[in-house]
């Protein structure tokens, strides 16, 4: 194999490692379901259906640049929260393939928050504990209940 491709494959290691770790993108709780992620994955997409005000508005949807910003290969869902404060948040499932072959649990948490206010993607270390207690609030009260209940399961925090 030439040079340039494994210098490529160590990088994308590198990165991929680095932000499935904790506190590296994001820092915000991470939820423990005790299903398969297949399982989550058809919830999230029952729970757009259902409930699609939680999808991105079309006014927004250039600020779903993930791929762009070198973290297209993160299994991830944006949600959009209209009322105020007007926010969206990227969420990814935690783990890597070998991870998400488990059926017993995923695991999924925040990454980032996107303030319309400030027309910026936002990390949890630079949100104030407050802030991130609204932030999670907000999750654990509209989504994951709403996942819970979709799953017929009761998640937990892990942090």
């Amino acid at each position: 194999m030439n040079l340039k491709y494994n210098i490529r494959i160590f990088v994308a290691l590198i990165l991929f490692i680095s932000i499935s770790c904790d506190g590296t993108l994001g820092g915000f709780d991470t939820v423990r379901f005790p299903i398969s992620k297949k399982r989550l994955e058809v919830a999230f997409d029952s729970l757009y259906s259902k409930y699609p005000e939680y999808l991105i508005p079309q006014k927004w949807e250039e600020n779903n640049n993930w791929s762009k910003r070198g973290y297209g290969f993160l299994d991830s869902r944006l949600l959009y929260f209209k009322n105020a404060p007007e926010e969206m948040y990227y969420i990814s499932f935690i783990g890597d393939q070998q991870t998400f072959k488990d059926t017993t649990h995923i695991d999924i948490a925040i990454r980032s928050v996107f303030i319309g206010s400030k027309n910026n993607w936002i990390e949890a270390d630079n949100f104030n504990e407050q802030d991130k207690s609204k932030i999670q609030a907000r999750f654990k009260n509209e989504i994951i209940s709403k996942l819970e209940e979709l799953t017929n399961s009761k998640s937990k925090d892990l942090d």
